[in-house]
């Protein structure tokens, strides 16, 4: 029973993202456009949701979407995260691929990787004919192997008119972006905000290696 409250408040929780009330825009504009860009603050839900929607909505056609990351370990634990909120194991319908572990199989849809791995994917494979969908995440950080990823995937998508390209950031500039890749559009999901409490203390703090000391 404790279990099942627990699983519960998650759902609830996901389902509370900003980003799921931006669901049918989303999936509107990646019908309609090839390349859609998708800017979403710190803790949107960008990462977690949208891959979802396109699995829950049919639209990969019998292929997997890709999702890149880029550190293997936001790889391995976004993967876990969404296998958990969709009840699977990792390595089922959700799965991931970094360097010397891979945990997918054939029944994987949504396949999670570093930006690394899809660009030696790219290399053998210049259409990506494995994927129907191409999820760029956190594109802001502008690592070597992502600005590779955005000439050889905008080549994909000139060679394969069907294979759908979502670039996700939290703080891309646009205006640079949105021309590049042909105008397409540009969707914004607020963030999640908290409550934040301020406590000044009387006496004058230090901070050490242990914590704070009221030492002068």
């Amino acid at each position: 029973k404790t279990s099942n409250m627990a699983d519960d408040a998650d759902e609830q929780d996901f389902e509370t993202l900003p980003v799921v009330s931006f669901k049918g825009e989303i999936l509107a504009a990646v019908k309609r456009f090839q390349i859609v860009i998708i800017i979403g603050e710190t803790g949107s839900g960008k990462t977690t949701q949208i891959p979802q929607f396109f699995a829950d909505d049919d639209l990969l056609g019998g292929k997997q979407i890709a999702v890149t990351q880029p550190r293997r370990i936001a790889a391995i634990s976004v993967a876990q995260r969404v296998s958990d909120e969709r009840h699977r194991t990792v390595g089922g319908e959700v799965g991931y691929t970094v360097r010397f572990d891979d945990k997918t199989s054939s029944k994987t849809k949504i396949k999670f990787m570093t930006d690394g791995i899809l660009v030696r994917e790219c290399l053998s494979d210049p259409t990506l004919s494995n994927y129907s969908i191409i999820m760029l995440d956190e594109a802001h950080e502008r690592s070597l192997n992502t600005d590779i990823l955005f000439g050889l995937l905008k080549a994909a998508c000139k060679l394969r008119p069907d294979l759908k390209l979502i670039v996700t950031s939290a703080t891309l500039n646009t205006d640079k972006f949105g021309p590049y890749f042909l105008g397409c559009p540009i969707i914004h999901v607020p963030g999640r905000v908290f409550p934040v409490d301020i406590y000044h203390s009387k006496t004058k703090q230090v901070m050490t290696a242990s914590g704070p000391s009221n030492s002068s």
